[in-house]
């Protein structure tokens, strides 16, 4: 189950009035120009009414000649048309102009939102449902909002207004138009009861697709090593299947609701010209009338059929904007307390346990009091729950049970960005932005001076990189032109911490990248540079171990030893067996 739930039909329908009412005024013009527009057109089958039946009346012998009305009535018709046609015009351009802000509307939430989710949940929902939301389902709306909505708006409106006026010609006439209403309702209804689950099972089958994809491109050279191509290829055709699958059922949904909408557009024609001509030959109406009514009718069934042809791109954008939404309700929350930097406990933990799955914890009942300045490293065997910890300890995970208190605060009041600010964890995982050295770098200290930018490369043993690229500090890294290899990129990494200068820094192999020799001198210039600040690392090497405050060996989901090097040593527990492996 995807950890980015979906918002309801309700909620949908609630967030785009929200996102209309940012743009009242527009919205009210583009319906009064699509108004005017439909009431515009409409003069031309009033007067081709009043045409015909002046032309019927001089045929049975009545007096005046209806060639003389064509000096006013041809004018008129033409005007009709053009005003129609410039306002038709000034309406669409109005709407796409609303449209295109409302999808930046949507886009730039989205963003936030996204953005300010917490990092464990934006971690649990995986590459491809990040991908297909912000790629996918961003598409569809603009698509949706940009050119089906548009369509779908204008068409209800102007069919509405011609109905309307078919009623203000001839009540009976325009009654005989509902009878396209019942077979629209059903049909709607029961479209509806099950587009919903179809469409979003389309879209979900798309995010698998895309997370099969985007797994395989990033570990290709894991596939490859272990000769899992095949594999591969059958997980990712599976996940086409599924993907044709949910799109059969849309297909087979669509094809049950088209033909009986097709229908129903034609449906007030055949009615209004059969019972007008009945009512005719009787005396009860009018030829203008009856005339009238169908060629309004008529006209109303070009606006219908874009209805149509547009609701199923009406229906994929509510369901992407649903997805969109799902995210928007997930914001992580604004906590108000501020952590403490001259707190004796710096980080504490208590009773703390957590799972990624509920019934198989990782961590069962840690306590642990992490001492303001302290240096602790963390070891243990692979999977005992060393990292998880980290994240714990950098706010990055809630506890499933237990308490976490950050600076003298529960981790769980503190904003976001004030945790940020004063914890860091920082991993082997590293990203670096399609921009400068200096740019990248700044995004730990975006006052920082280029003279800081180089202190701090020279920190983590990067002093001559910026002397090694084109253009110093102002080379454009992360691309394809100047792309630094998986060491430096750790390096600048690690000096983006530096400039940061947060209380609490938890380094979770944040030196994997680099050699032994280059990993202790860095972890040597770590300590100098952040004397005073509290120090988490996840020691694989056993001498970042050596020269911390203190050690806690990790077992199991629990801390099993916890002391100096030397003290542990000397208990001859896990750790010295470590320590004794370590040195052959």
């Amino acid at each position: 189950m995807s950890a980015l739930p979906i918002a309801t039909p309700a909620e949908t329908r609630a967030y785009l009035r929200h996102l209309i009412g940012r743009h009242r005024a527009r919205f009210i013009l583009v319906t009064v120009l699509i108004v005017t527009a439909a009431l515009a057109g409409m003069a031309t089958p009033y007067v081709v009414g009043a045409m015909t039946d002046a032309f019927a009346a001089w045929a049975r012998g009545g007096d005046g000649d209806p060639g003389e009305d064509l000096v006013w009535q041809v004018p008129l018709i033409l005007v009709s048309v053009l005003t129609q046609a410039v306002l038709t015009w000034a309406s669409y351009r109005n709407l796409a102009v609303l449209s295109e802000q409302i999808v930046a509307d949507v886009r730039e939430e989205f963003m936030e939102r996204t953005l300010a989710l917490p990092p464990a949940q934006v971690e649990a929902a995986g590459t491809g449902e990040l991908l297909s939301r912000t790629s996918l389902d961003v598409g569809q709306v603009q698509h949706s909002l940009v050119q089906a909505a548009p369509q779908f708006f204008t068409g209800f409106v102007t069919v509405a207004v011609y109905v309307a006026g078919a009623f203000w010609v001839s009540p009976v006439l325009g009654a005989a138009i509902l009878v396209a209403v019942p077979p629209i309702v059903i049909v709607m209804r029961w479209y509806f009861r099950r587009a919903f689950r179809i469409f979003h099972a389309v879209q979900a089958a798309r995010a698998d697709l895309t997370s099969a994809v985007a797994e395989t491109i990033d570990g290709v050279k894991t596939v490859e090593a272990l000769g899992w191509q095949r594999r591969r290829v059958a997980h990712t055709d599976r996940a086409i299947d599924r993907l044709l699958d949910a799109q059969f059922d849309s297909m087979r949904l669509r094809g049950k609701l088209f033909p009986v909408l097709d229908f129903s557009a034609f449906l007030p024609c055949l009615t209004t010209l059969l019972l007008g001509g009945i009512l005719t030959a009787n005396g009860q109406l009018t030829i203008a009338q009856t005339t009238t009514v169908v060629l309004i009718m008529q006209m109303a069934v070009a606006p219908s059929i874009e209805m149509i042809l547009s609701l199923e791109w009406v229906q994929n954008g509510s369901i992407s904007l649903a997805r969109l939404i799902g995210v928007r309700g997930e914001r992580a929350a604004a906590g108000t307390a501020e952590p403490e930097r001259d707190a004796d406990e710096i980080v504490e933990l208590k009773g703390v346990t957590f799972g990624y799955d509920p019934e198989k914890p990782v961590l069962s009942d840690v306590d642990l009091a992490l001492r303001r300045g302290e240096r602790l490293a963390l070891v243990g065997p692979t999977g005992a729950g060393k990292s998880t910890l980290a994240r714990i300890m950098a706010g990055i995970h809630r506890p499933d049970r237990g308490a976490v208190r950050i600076g003298g605060a529960e981790a769980e009041g503190i904003g976001e960005a004030a945790l940020r600010r004063f914890v860091i964890l920082a991993t082997q995982e590293y990203h670096l932005f399609n921009d400068t050295l200096a740019s990248n770098l700044r995004l730990g200290a975006p006052g920082a001076s280029d003279d800081q930018l180089r202190e701090a490369l020279a920190v983590v043993g990067a002093g001559g990189l910026p002397g090694r690229l084109a253009e110093g500090l102002d080379t454009k890294v992360g691309g394809r032109d100047h792309a630094l290899t998986p060491a430096e990129v750790q390096q600048v990494a690690l000096a983006r911490v530096i400039l940061a200068a947060p209380e609490v820094i938890v380094l979770d192999e944040a030196t994997s990248m680099l050699s032994p020799n280059a990993a202790s001198d860095i972890e040597q210039g770590l300590n100098r540079i952040l004397k005073g600040r509290t120090v988490v690392s996840i020691a694989h090497r056993l001498n970042t171990a050596h020269d911390a405050d203190r050690v806690a060996v990790v077992e199991r989901g629990r801390i099993t030893e916890l002391g100096s090097h030397d003290e542990l040593i000397a208990a001859g527990g896990s750790y010295a067996a470590l320590w004794r492996r370590w040195h052959g």
